[in-house]
């Protein structure tokens, strides 16, 4: 489960079927204490179980579905590790912006929106609340680690709040895989604070996809080398007349 382009925690979450239909978390890096679930029409934060293979999520946990915010904690003397991240599938579902920004305490990264159905494509620019114990931290910086290779950081402004833009960094060879414009990376946001002689790290991660305009960059790239070849063949004709 360990990931080879990032050494901080990631959260992934799967649906799971069969018998008992849900979910399951697993943590990409070391264990956790606990794994709580919220979600805009049950807000109050729900200690997950935990199995031998991650934590589970329950068909009745899951409720109406859309937006599902899970957060990891693990804690000892000298530092407190948080990762957080969601989870969305398509239903009739409350809009979460309020769910979000609830006072949890502790070191937050906090989306001011969450991704639908468009998704996180790359050049698109997002923004991200830094507090702790709901305060706000202006002028610290938010580090972006992709799974295409890009390490960049973004400093908060007065209100805390940090716009990250996402890199084009996937290469040729993803794009003209099967998967094409289809193809999805994962990214992680990660957060360091010290307040009280204690160290607090905090994650967020998800995924995102190709830049829309590189599809279209790969259409008109394929209409010119047509047309171009549709001019060459009436010279190449000529040519061959010359030499007959």
């Amino acid at each position: 489960m360990a990931t080879t382009w990032s050494s901080d925690a990631l959260l992934r979450v799967t649906m799971s079927r069969g018998e008992a239909p849900g979910m399951r978390v697993k943590a990409s890096v070391g264990d956790f204490d606990q794994v709580v679930l919220q979600t805009p029409e049950a807000p109050a934060p729900v200690v997950l179980a935990q199995g031998k293979d991650g934590w589970t999520v329950s068909k009745a946990q899951m409720g109406t579905g859309g937006h599902l915010w899970f957060i990891a904690t693990r804690e000892n003397e000298r530092e407190v590790v948080r990762a957080t991240t969601y989870f969305f599938f398509p239903a009739r579902h409350q809009v979460p912006t309020e769910m979000l920004r609830a006072p949890r305490g502790g070191l937050e990264i906090v989306p001011l929106r969450l991704q639908e159905h468009g998704g996180t494509r790359e050049g698109s620019r997002w923004r991200f609340l830094l507090r702790h114990d709901n305060q706000p931290l202006p002028g610290h910086l938010l580090t972006l680690e992709t799974e295409g290779g890009t390490r960049q950081q973004f400093m908060a402004d007065a209100d805390g709040v940090a716009e990250v833009s996402f890199p084009r960094d996937f290469t040729s060879e993803r794009l003209n895989a099967k998967e094409g414009m289809n193809a999805r990376q994962e990214f992680v946001l990660s957060l360091d604070h010290v307040s009280g002689g204690k160290r607090f790290l905090t994650t967020y991660n998800q995924s995102y996809n190709p830049d829309r305009m590189r599809e279209r960059s790969l259409a008109l790239g394929v209409g010119v080398f047509a047309l171009g070849m549709v001019f060459a063949v009436p010279l190449l004709r000529r040519k061959e007349k010359k030499n007959a």
